[in-house]
Protein backbone atom coordinates (compact mmCIF):
# COMPACT_ATOMS: atom_id res chain seq x y z
CA UNK A 1 0.00 0.00 0.00
CA UNK A 2 1.35 3.27 -0.96
CA UNK A 3 1.88 6.52 0.82
CA UNK A 4 -1.13 8.42 -0.91
CA UNK A 5 -3.77 5.31 -0.07
CA UNK A 6 -2.44 5.41 3.37
CA UNK A 7 -2.72 9.27 3.56
CA UNK A 8 -6.62 9.09 1.73
CA UNK A 9 -7.31 5.98 4.17
CA UNK A 10 -6.34 8.15 7.41
CA UNK A 11 -7.69 10.91 6.31
CA UNK A 12 -10.88 9.23 5.27
CA UNK A 13 -10.61 8.31 9.45
CA UNK A 14 -9.90 11.61 10.80
CA UNK A 15 -13.10 13.19 8.86
CA UNK A 16 -15.65 10.22 9.87
CA UNK A 17 -14.59 10.88 13.14
CA UNK A 18 -16.00 14.04 13.94
CA UNK A 19 -18.83 13.56 11.61
CA UNK A 20 -20.20 10.93 14.38
CA UNK A 21 -20.13 10.73 18.15
CA UNK A 22 -22.46 8.31 19.31
CA UNK A 23 -23.30 7.64 23.13
CA UNK A 24 -22.68 4.60 24.70
CA UNK A 25 -26.33 2.57 24.22
CA UNK A 26 -27.07 -0.91 24.41
CA UNK A 27 -24.96 -4.57 25.21
CA UNK A 28 -25.09 -3.48 29.05
CA UNK A 29 -24.68 -0.62 31.29
CA UNK A 30 -22.09 1.84 30.70
CA UNK A 31 -20.62 4.28 33.30
CA UNK A 32 -18.54 7.14 33.31
CA UNK A 33 -17.58 9.90 35.71
CA UNK A 34 -15.16 12.46 36.32
CA UNK A 35 -14.76 12.78 40.04
CA UNK A 36 -18.48 12.61 41.27
CA UNK A 37 -19.43 13.93 38.53
CA UNK A 38 -21.03 10.64 35.65
CA UNK A 39 -21.13 11.02 31.63
CA UNK A 40 -24.08 9.00 29.66
CA UNK A 41 -21.01 8.70 27.24
CA UNK A 42 -17.53 8.47 27.01
CA UNK A 43 -17.26 11.71 24.62
CA UNK A 44 -19.60 13.36 26.74
CA UNK A 45 -16.86 13.15 29.53
CA UNK A 46 -14.21 14.49 26.98
CA UNK A 47 -16.15 17.18 25.93
CA UNK A 48 -16.16 18.57 29.80
CA UNK A 49 -12.31 17.33 30.08
CA UNK A 50 -10.14 19.36 30.79
CA UNK A 51 -5.79 18.89 31.14
CA UNK A 52 -5.50 16.96 34.31
CA UNK A 53 -8.31 14.68 34.22
CA UNK A 54 -8.81 11.31 34.66
CA UNK A 55 -12.28 9.71 33.22
CA UNK A 56 -13.45 6.53 34.93
CA UNK A 57 -14.99 3.77 33.07
CA UNK A 58 -16.60 0.92 33.52
CA UNK A 59 -19.54 -1.91 32.07
CA UNK A 60 -19.14 -1.86 28.37
CA UNK A 61 -19.75 1.20 26.15
CA UNK A 62 -20.49 0.93 22.28
CA UNK A 63 -19.62 4.04 20.79
CA UNK A 64 -16.50 5.22 18.50
CA UNK A 65 -14.66 7.07 21.37
CA UNK A 66 -12.64 10.58 20.00
CA UNK A 67 -10.14 12.54 21.83
CA UNK A 68 -9.89 15.80 20.07
CA UNK A 69 -6.48 17.68 19.15
CA UNK A 70 -7.41 20.22 21.68
CA UNK A 71 -7.67 17.86 23.98
CA UNK A 72 -4.18 17.21 26.20
CA UNK A 73 -2.84 15.64 29.38
CA UNK A 74 -5.99 13.10 29.87
CA UNK A 75 -6.51 9.53 31.24
CA UNK A 76 -9.26 7.23 29.97
CA UNK A 77 -9.11 4.76 32.96
CA UNK A 78 -11.27 0.91 31.95
CA UNK A 79 -9.88 -0.65 35.43
CA UNK A 80 -8.72 -3.63 33.75
CA UNK A 81 -12.83 -4.63 33.58
CA UNK A 82 -14.23 -1.90 30.96
CA UNK A 83 -15.05 -3.14 27.35
CA UNK A 84 -15.11 -0.74 24.14
CA UNK A 85 -16.31 -2.26 21.35
CA UNK A 86 -17.91 -0.52 17.95
CA UNK A 87 -21.19 -2.97 16.63
CA UNK A 88 -24.81 -2.17 16.44
CA UNK A 89 -26.18 0.35 16.82
CA UNK A 90 -23.20 1.46 15.70
CA UNK A 91 -23.44 1.91 11.83
CA UNK A 92 -21.49 -0.89 9.98
CA UNK A 93 -20.07 1.27 7.43
CA UNK A 94 -18.13 3.82 10.80
CA UNK A 95 -17.34 0.13 12.24
CA UNK A 96 -15.50 -0.61 8.80
CA UNK A 97 -13.82 3.20 8.62
CA UNK A 98 -12.82 4.38 11.73
CA UNK A 99 -11.11 3.38 15.21
CA UNK A 100 -12.53 1.49 18.77
CA UNK A 101 -10.81 5.10 20.06
CA UNK A 102 -9.16 7.58 17.76
CA UNK A 103 -6.74 10.14 19.74
CA UNK A 104 -5.75 13.35 17.96
CA UNK A 105 -4.83 14.97 21.58
CA UNK A 106 -1.21 15.05 22.97
CA UNK A 107 0.05 12.98 26.41
CA UNK A 108 -3.51 10.87 26.57
CA UNK A 109 -3.35 7.64 28.73
CA UNK A 110 -5.69 4.76 27.88
CA UNK A 111 -5.19 1.72 30.26
CA UNK A 112 -7.06 -1.15 31.60
CA UNK A 113 -9.49 -1.82 28.50
CA UNK A 114 -10.92 -4.77 27.10
CA UNK A 115 -11.20 -2.92 22.91
CA UNK A 116 -12.27 -5.35 20.30
CA UNK A 117 -13.83 -5.20 16.92
CA UNK A 118 -14.17 -1.93 14.74
CA UNK A 119 -11.11 -1.42 11.85
CA UNK A 120 -8.75 -0.73 14.44
CA UNK A 121 -8.47 -0.96 18.26
CA UNK A 122 -6.57 1.96 18.84
CA UNK A 123 -5.76 4.74 16.38
CA UNK A 124 -3.30 7.78 17.26
CA UNK A 125 -2.86 9.93 14.46
CA UNK A 126 -2.65 13.63 13.23
CA UNK A 127 0.26 14.40 15.39
CA UNK A 128 -1.33 12.65 17.96
CA UNK A 129 0.57 11.18 21.11
CA UNK A 130 -0.14 8.73 23.66
CA UNK A 131 0.68 5.81 26.23
CA UNK A 132 -1.41 2.94 25.43
CA UNK A 133 -0.49 0.53 28.84
CA UNK A 134 -2.60 -2.44 30.05
CA UNK A 135 -4.94 -3.18 27.28
CA UNK A 136 -6.64 -6.29 25.80
CA UNK A 137 -7.14 -5.21 22.42
CA UNK A 138 -8.53 -8.27 20.10
CA UNK A 139 -10.97 -9.05 16.69
CA UNK A 140 -10.15 -5.84 14.82
CA UNK A 141 -10.26 -5.84 10.91
CA UNK A 142 -7.27 -4.53 10.64
CA UNK A 143 -4.51 -3.17 13.10
CA UNK A 144 -4.74 -3.25 16.97
CA UNK A 145 -2.79 -0.09 17.39
CA UNK A 146 -2.42 1.73 14.50
CA UNK A 147 0.12 4.80 15.26
CA UNK A 148 0.16 7.86 11.35
CA UNK A 149 1.01 10.63 10.68
CA UNK A 150 3.39 12.40 12.46
CA UNK A 151 2.01 10.71 15.51
CA UNK A 152 4.15 9.15 18.68
CA UNK A 153 2.86 6.18 20.68
CA UNK A 154 4.39 4.66 24.22
CA UNK A 155 2.68 0.97 24.09
CA UNK A 156 3.37 -1.21 27.52
CA UNK A 157 2.24 -4.31 28.64
CA UNK A 158 -0.59 -4.88 26.16
CA UNK A 159 -1.86 -8.11 24.98
CA UNK A 160 -3.04 -7.71 21.19
CA UNK A 161 -4.36 -10.55 19.78
CA UNK A 162 -6.29 -11.86 17.11
CA UNK A 163 -6.44 -8.73 14.91
CA UNK A 164 -6.73 -7.70 11.09
CA UNK A 165 -9.50 -10.41 11.14
CA UNK A 166 -10.58 -8.69 7.76
CA UNK A 167 -8.48 -10.83 4.62
CA UNK A 168 -9.35 -8.45 2.43
CA UNK A 169 -7.49 -5.63 3.71
CA UNK A 170 -4.02 -5.26 2.11
CA UNK A 171 -1.99 -4.76 5.36
CA UNK A 172 -2.80 -5.88 8.36
CA UNK A 173 -1.06 -6.18 11.96
CA UNK A 174 -1.06 -5.90 15.80
CA UNK A 175 0.97 -3.00 15.36
CA UNK A 176 1.31 -0.27 12.64
CA UNK A 177 3.69 2.95 12.83
CA UNK A 178 3.31 4.50 9.21
CA UNK A 179 3.96 7.76 7.89
CA UNK A 180 6.54 9.38 9.46
CA UNK A 181 5.65 8.38 13.25
CA UNK A 182 7.16 6.69 15.85
CA UNK A 183 6.78 4.74 18.39
CA UNK A 184 8.41 2.47 21.58
CA UNK A 185 6.55 -0.99 22.17
CA UNK A 186 7.61 -2.26 25.75
CA UNK A 187 9.34 0.77 26.95
CA UNK A 188 8.81 4.08 27.99
CA UNK A 189 11.85 5.94 27.99
CA UNK A 190 15.28 5.14 27.00
CA UNK A 191 16.32 5.43 30.37
CA UNK A 192 14.13 2.26 31.30
CA UNK A 193 15.89 -0.43 32.68
CA UNK A 194 13.39 -3.22 32.94
CA UNK A 195 10.88 -4.00 29.53
CA UNK A 196 7.15 -3.32 30.14
CA UNK A 197 6.58 -5.92 27.31
CA UNK A 198 3.76 -6.59 25.07
CA UNK A 199 1.79 -10.26 23.95
CA UNK A 200 1.47 -9.62 20.38
CA UNK A 201 -0.05 -13.31 19.13
CA UNK A 202 -2.50 -14.74 16.59
CA UNK A 203 -2.31 -11.41 14.15
CA UNK A 204 -1.30 -11.68 10.47
CA UNK A 205 1.98 -9.27 11.00
CA UNK A 206 2.70 -8.74 14.45
CA UNK A 207 4.63 -5.39 14.17
CA UNK A 208 4.33 -3.34 11.01
CA UNK A 209 6.56 -0.17 10.48
CA UNK A 210 6.62 1.96 7.28
CA UNK A 211 6.79 5.18 5.61
CA UNK A 212 9.35 6.75 7.28
CA UNK A 213 8.39 5.66 10.38
CA UNK A 214 10.47 4.66 13.44
CA UNK A 215 10.43 2.03 16.44
CA UNK A 216 11.83 0.70 19.39
CA UNK A 217 10.37 -2.82 19.96
CA UNK A 218 11.66 -4.38 23.24
CA UNK A 219 11.06 -7.25 25.96
CA UNK A 220 7.87 -7.85 24.36
CA UNK A 221 6.39 -11.69 22.66
CA UNK A 222 5.81 -11.55 19.12
CA UNK A 223 4.45 -15.28 18.17
CA UNK A 224 2.42 -17.56 16.12
CA UNK A 225 1.29 -14.32 13.88
CA UNK A 226 0.69 -15.68 10.43
CA UNK A 227 3.71 -14.09 8.27
CA UNK A 228 6.81 -11.90 9.76
CA UNK A 229 7.16 -11.10 13.58
CA UNK A 230 8.39 -7.93 12.81
CA UNK A 231 8.16 -5.80 9.05
CA UNK A 232 10.26 -3.35 8.49
CA UNK A 233 9.90 -1.40 5.54
CA UNK A 234 9.78 1.78 2.93
CA UNK A 235 12.51 3.87 4.36
CA UNK A 236 12.13 2.96 8.34
CA UNK A 237 14.41 2.19 11.20
CA UNK A 238 14.12 -0.28 14.17
CA UNK A 239 15.99 -0.80 16.85
CA UNK A 240 14.85 -4.27 18.36
CA UNK A 241 16.11 -6.24 21.19
CA UNK A 242 15.46 -8.41 23.89
CA UNK A 243 12.32 -9.38 22.58
CA UNK A 244 10.49 -13.27 22.17
CA UNK A 245 9.76 -13.63 18.16
CA UNK A 246 8.93 -17.31 17.82
CA UNK A 247 6.18 -19.48 15.68
CA UNK A 248 5.65 -16.70 13.33
CA UNK A 249 4.60 -18.11 9.65
CA UNK A 250 7.56 -16.82 8.02
CA UNK A 251 10.27 -14.66 9.01
CA UNK A 252 10.71 -13.52 12.42
CA UNK A 253 12.13 -10.15 11.29
CA UNK A 254 11.99 -8.73 7.86
CA UNK A 255 13.40 -5.97 6.42
CA UNK A 256 13.04 -4.46 3.01
CA UNK A 257 12.74 -1.03 0.64
CA UNK A 258 15.80 1.15 2.14
CA UNK A 259 15.00 0.55 5.63
CA UNK A 260 17.60 -0.23 8.51
CA UNK A 261 17.21 -2.27 11.99
CA UNK A 262 20.04 -2.47 14.88
CA UNK A 263 19.72 -5.38 17.13
CA UNK A 264 21.63 -4.36 20.07
CA UNK A 265 24.88 -3.72 20.81
CA UNK A 266 28.06 -5.57 20.22
CA UNK A 267 29.00 -6.05 24.39
CA UNK A 268 26.46 -4.86 27.76
CA UNK A 269 23.84 -6.16 29.23
CA UNK A 270 21.03 -3.83 29.33
CA UNK A 271 17.27 -4.29 27.44
CA UNK A 272 18.70 -2.50 24.53
CA UNK A 273 21.92 -5.10 24.10
CA UNK A 274 20.26 -8.30 24.81
CA UNK A 275 19.98 -10.33 21.45
CA UNK A 276 16.54 -11.53 20.40
CA UNK A 277 15.19 -15.38 20.68
CA UNK A 278 12.78 -17.63 19.09
CA UNK A 279 12.08 -20.10 15.89
CA UNK A 280 9.82 -19.14 13.20
CA UNK A 281 8.43 -20.15 9.62
CA UNK A 282 11.33 -19.11 7.39
CA UNK A 283 14.39 -17.20 7.96
CA UNK A 284 15.06 -15.71 11.81
CA UNK A 285 16.44 -12.50 10.04
CA UNK A 286 15.36 -11.65 6.00
CA UNK A 287 16.93 -8.76 4.38
CA UNK A 288 15.92 -7.08 0.78
CA UNK A 289 15.73 -4.34 -1.53
CA UNK A 290 18.33 -2.25 0.00
CA UNK A 291 18.02 -2.74 3.47
CA UNK A 292 20.33 -3.34 6.39
CA UNK A 293 20.89 -4.91 9.61
CA UNK A 294 23.33 -4.41 12.51
CA UNK A 295 23.88 -6.22 15.30
CA UNK A 296 23.75 -9.70 17.17
CA UNK A 297 21.25 -11.74 15.82
CA UNK A 298 21.32 -14.32 18.88
CA UNK A 299 19.50 -17.21 19.11
CA UNK A 300 16.60 -16.22 16.72
CA UNK A 301 16.35 -18.56 13.91
CA UNK A 302 14.11 -20.07 11.29
CA UNK A 303 13.50 -23.48 10.27
CA UNK A 304 15.53 -22.31 6.95
CA UNK A 305 18.02 -20.90 9.07
CA UNK A 306 19.51 -17.57 10.96
CA UNK A 307 19.07 -15.08 8.56
CA UNK A 308 18.64 -14.83 4.39
CA UNK A 309 20.43 -11.28 2.51
CA UNK A 310 19.25 -10.75 -0.62
CA UNK A 311 21.80 -8.62 -3.61
CA UNK A 312 21.78 -5.24 -2.23
CA UNK A 313 21.34 -5.57 1.81
CA UNK A 314 23.78 -4.63 3.69
CA UNK A 315 24.64 -6.96 6.50
CA UNK A 316 26.61 -6.56 9.45
CA UNK A 317 25.29 -8.55 11.92
CA UNK A 318 27.16 -10.93 14.10
CA UNK A 319 26.09 -14.60 14.97
CA UNK A 320 26.79 -13.90 19.39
Amino acid sequence: MDKIMIRRIYGLIALGAFLWLLPSVGLGQCNVSIGTTSYPSINDALNAAGPSTIINVSGTCNEIVTISADKNNIALNGGKTAIITCQDPVPANLCATQGNIMIFGKQILITGFEIKGGLDGIEVLQGGSARIEANNIHDTERFGIAVAQDSFATILSNTINNNGVNPDLPVRAGIAVSDNSSAYVGILTLADTVAQGNTIQNNPTGVFVSHSSTARIIGNVISNNTDDGIMVMRASQADISDNTIDDNGQNGIFVSQGSGVNLGNDTGNTIFDIPNSGTNGAKGLSCSIGGYVDGVVGTLRGIHGRYGFSKGCFNSVKLK
